[in-house]
């Protein structure tokens, strides 16, 4: 019933961005110790730093970026590569075939049985694991139930022999479970047979044809290609392009505005990803963001955030509050509400159509917003009384 084992995942999500450190690239090179009293470490040490610094290129320029395709408002990866880049270096994205992880493939393959080594729920992917790990549980309530009907029968003194010892096996089984509350990963999935829309997506080899893609949001695509530069997007030239493509998606006016919903959702989320956390959409909560510690393989959201203009442009009252507290409540997570403070329109326009370089524009620009975080707590009259 628990989690798969998390050296794997450890080992599978070591890398927190889909970036490459230069002393991973080039086998573990970094500057040495230096010792000030010692005038050997003091050559040692600059020889290394001129060589780091003057021979080893950036990673970067050396690895090819994730190929991004911008069709009616959607930013797609096809490349499975690049899928699996974006996901397990950062969660970044969500597969339309699948819960979060672009696994319609795998899982695909699973159910067709058309690789022996995938048959196994050890290389399941997230959706299955979650299916065994429910029937597991479903099992375990069942027999709790069972028990504590012989337990009634055995204080009513109805109880029989046979009963007795089936009451003891229970117990024992569901002490058992207790225990052991690791997914049993020697079971199979069950695979369905053969359904007639299985016949369009195996090609002549006898492979499945990949018809997932990762989509991701606008603020993840322009993190991407703004904060780390690690994408390509085939149909949009420069960032202030995509800035305004991505702007155009809230707003349909030709002119920005400095309460622009993408602006201010990505100033939160570049915030929140600069202070290390993994931030995923808060749509299914009724909010702009969650906020994950390490990401969705290890452990659940905590926090859900609402991003509001400080300048009144988008107002919520207290029924809406009151609803979105009470569903965030319901799934034992911490209400978030983010108050972004808005530059005047006329500095907005002075920076966005100064003469300045797109990525330093961009710099300045994000600086003139300011953001502060309010924890929204329900009140519960039975928990706070005397």
């Amino acid at each position: 019933m628990g989690k798969r084992n998390n050296k794997q995942l450890n080992k599978i999500y070591s890398k927190p961005l889909p970036i490459t450190l230069t002393s991973d690239y080039y086998n573990g090179v970094k500057l040495p110790n230096l010792y000030p009293h010692n005038p050997i470490s003091w050559i040692w040490y600059i020889f290394k730093y001129i060589q780091i610094n003057s021979l080893y290129t950036i990673p970067e320029s050396k690895i090819l970026p994730v190929n991004v395709h911008y069709d009616e408002g959607i930013f797609k990866v096809i490349d499975e590569e690049g899928m699996k880049k974006l996901w397990q270096q950062g969660f970044f994205g969500k597969g339309i075939l699948s819960r979060s992880e672009p696994t319609w493939k795998e899982r695909t393959i699973t159910r067709l049985q058309l690789d022996v080594d995938t048959s196994l729920a050890g290389d399941l992917a997230m959706e299955d694991v979650t299916k065994l790990r429910r029937e597991e549980r479903k099992l375990f309530k069942l027999q709790r139930a069972k028990v504590q009907e012989l337990e009634l029968k055995t204080r009513q003194g109805i109880i029989t022999q046979d009963e007795v010892q089936e009451l003891e096996q229970l117990r024992n089984d569901v002490s058992n479970m207790r225990k052991n509350t690791r997914l049993d990963v020697s079971k199979e999935i069950d695979s369905p047979d053969m359904r007639e829309e299985d016949e369009d997506i195996i090609d002549d080899n006898g492979e499945v044809i990949q018809l997932e893609f990762l989509q991701l949001q606008n603020v993840e695509t322009f993190f991407l290609k703004f904060a780390l530069n690690v994408i390509e997007i085939s149909t949009i030239d420069s960032i202030r392009d995509l800035f305004k493509q991505c702007c155009l998606h809230y707003d349909n006016n030709t002119s920005i505005a400095p309460n622009n919903k993408f602006i201010l959702d990505y100033v939160v989320y570049h915030h929140f990803r600069s202070l290390g956390w993994c931030v995923r959409s808060g749509v299914k909560f009724g909010t702009d963001f969650l906020l994950y510690k390490r990401g969705p393989p290890f452990i659940h959201a905590e926090y859900c955030i609402l991003v509001i203009p400080n300048d009144e442009s988008i107002e919520y009252d207290w029924f809406q509050m009151a609803a979105k507290a009470r569903v965030i409540g319901t799934v034992k997570k911490i209400f978030v509400l983010v108050y972004v403070d808005c530059p005047k329109q006329t500095d907005f326009d002075r920076i966005f159509n100064g003469n300045y370089d797109d990525g330093l524009m961009f710099k300045e620009l994000f600086r003139s917003y300011r953001v502060s975080e309010i924890l929204y707590r329900r009140w519960a009259p039975s928990r706070t009384r005397d």
